[in-house]
């Protein structure tokens, strides 16, 4: 009889979904408490923030320290009295390259959004992560002014929290053109030039209307870094970050290709940084002058015009021949004295912050120049290089009158 064996049936367990198990929804419960948590604390600090932000006097974007300019008897200028050296200038006097290059190089989004740009934060946070420190920001134009103007400079993410509702404010009272105008105004060029109208007068010596492609690119390379791509610190970084603006341009649409390549292999002409901030001793004497009629503050800060009787030509001729003379005298073979050459060789060398070199004690000469008509001063040299010495050796040196008397002497016998 056949016999058969049946295996006894194990009792069924039950087995939960995955997504009910307690590995998988406590984690996802505590994330989403901290995302809740995140959202609420979140909320409150905008909450604060956007109040804060409610408070800044947004009047002040267009209260801006501006330099007094000095101006010959002709209406040239030829100096400028200043703490931060800039001339505001309305937007219709800024060219339309500078405009277009600005956009490119710091804000191709500018005419789009309402303050900040969300994506582009988004974007920078992601590069800067992945890069494991701080390769780009994401602030707009509009952060930029807000920033400068509230001295909104803690690297912070409040700090930056409360930049964004400011320009978020910012966009609410003001159209982009006068946005683009107050900042352009406002931002540091390097070189000690603010805005762009100084820094056209200080680096190409032309007014910011005047200024070509080649310039206008060449301002908006400097925004980024202006210690550093300054062309008076570093010429070459100078012209590759201008050649960058350039290529940006050209990929916006802001210039055709063959206007890009002509821009990106020109070389610029740039000015003379000691002419171009006025460190003369007429220009130090007419300061003096300004500081006893008006006061320190005011005449730094309120961008007064001083109409003078220098005349800037022959001021620029009186300095040149001074020059020229001395430099002559001093290369004559029995000539065994210190000379101009080897002073500015050290003074050259000398650190920034490091004992200046002993005053100098190479030949020195002084002009001045006076209309005898009416007795107004026509130029002014009070040594041979205001940079090395602001010691004026044609108003502060005291010495005999001697020969010059004569000329009277023999006035008086012919009368």
């Amino acid at each position: 009889m056949p016999v058969s064996f049946l295996m006894p049936t194990l009792p069924h367990r039950y087995r939960r979904p995955w997504y009910a198990r307690p590995q998988f929804y406590l984690p996802a419960l505590i994330v989403l408490l901290v995302i809740i948590f995140g959202a609420i604390y979140f909320g409150i600090v905008s909450s604060e923030l956007k109040a804060e932000a409610a408070t800044y006097d947004l009047s002040k974007l267009e209260q801006m320290e501006s330099a007094s300019v000095i101006l010959d008897r002709n209406g040239k200028i030829f100096g400028q009295i200043y703490v931060e050296n800039r001339e505001t200038i309305p937007y219709d006097q800024l060219p339309r390259d500078l405009v277009n290059a600005v956009v490119a190089m710091e804000d191709t989004k500018f005419y789009q959004h309402s303050g900040y740009d969300l994506f582009g934060i988004v974007r920078a946070a992601l590069a800067n992560f992945l890069a494991g420190h701080v390769r780009q920001g994401a602030s707009t134009i509009t952060q930029q002014l807000a920033r400068n103007s509230f001295a909104l400079k803690e690297k912070t993410y409040r700090r930056k929290l409360l930049e964004i509702f400011v320009a978020e404010r910012i966009e609410q009272h003001f159209d982009k053109q006068k946005i683009m105008e107050l900042y352009l105004n406002r931002i540091y060029f390097g070189g000690g030039l603010y805005g762009a109208e100084a820094a056209a007068r200080g680096y190409f010596d032309k007014p910011a209307r005047e200024m070509s492609l080649v310039e206008c690119a060449t301002l908006a390379g400097i925004i980024r870094s202006p210690n550093r791509l300054s062309p008076w610190a570093d010429r070459a970084a100078a012209r590759e970050s201008r050649n960058v603006v350039l290529g940006r341009m050209r990929d916006l649409d802001f210039v055709d290709r063959q206007r890009c390549a002509a821009a990106q292999s020109e070389d610029v002409l740039i000015g003379n940084r000691q002419n171009a901030q006025g460190q003369t001793y007429a220009v130090d004497y007419i300061r003096q002058k300004v500081i006893e009629a008006v006061g320190w503050d005011r005449a730094m800060n309120e961008g007064f015009r001083i109409y003078t009787t220098i005349d800037s030509d022959l001021q620029k001729a009186a300095e040149d021949s001074l020059r020229s003379h001395l430099d002559r005298a001093e290369k004559h073979p029995d000539y065994g004295h210190p000379t101009y050459a080897e002073y500015t060789a050290t003074f050259r060398k000398a650190r920034p912050g490091s004992s200046p070199p002993a005053v100098p004690d190479y030949l020195q000469g002084a002009v001045i120049v006076l209309d005898n008509a009416t007795g107004g001063m026509l130029a002014l040299v009070g040594g041979r290089d205001f940079e090395h010495n602001q010691y004026d050796r044609a108003l502060q040196a005291r010495r005999p009158a001697g020969t010059a008397m004569t000329p009277f002497v023999f006035a008086a016998a012919f009368e």
